[in-house]
């Protein structure tokens, strides 16, 4: 457990779009470089739900990520970890538009 985080690479399997006939389209890996804090702790959703994390994933930069997408990544001691999208939060420069990271905090699944 890291409650600073690490730099890792993690794999953005993103879920959207469909065919021309209406089926949703398979899930399509990007390669991205994140922090990843390994922390669980209970969070507010956009509801104002208290929901519990385990994860939270560091993107810089502007990102699409919706909640449907997942992340993959080996951890500090090799384990692969599979995390579902539970919160996603934007983080602006102060008095503008611009996107300075994306961070989206995710539920532990076994793969």
């Amino acid at each position: 457990m890291s409650l600073f985080g690490y730099p890792a690479t993690v794999t953005h399997w993103h879920v959207g779009g469909a065919d021309d006939w209406g089926r949703p389209l398979p899930p399509t890996p990007t390669m991205k470089s994140a922090k990843v804090v390994e922390e669980q702790r209970l969070i507010r959703n956009a509801r104002g739900e208290e929901i519990q994390i385990a994860y939270e994933i560091h993107l810089e930069g502007v990102n699409a990520v919706t909640f449907e997408d997942y992340f993959v990544y080996a951890n500090a001691i090799g384990v692969e970890v599979r995390c579902d999208v539970a919160h996603i939060e934007v983080k602006k420069y102060i008095g503008t538009d611009d996107v300075k990271k994306v961070i989206v905090y995710g539920r532990p699944q076994n793969i």
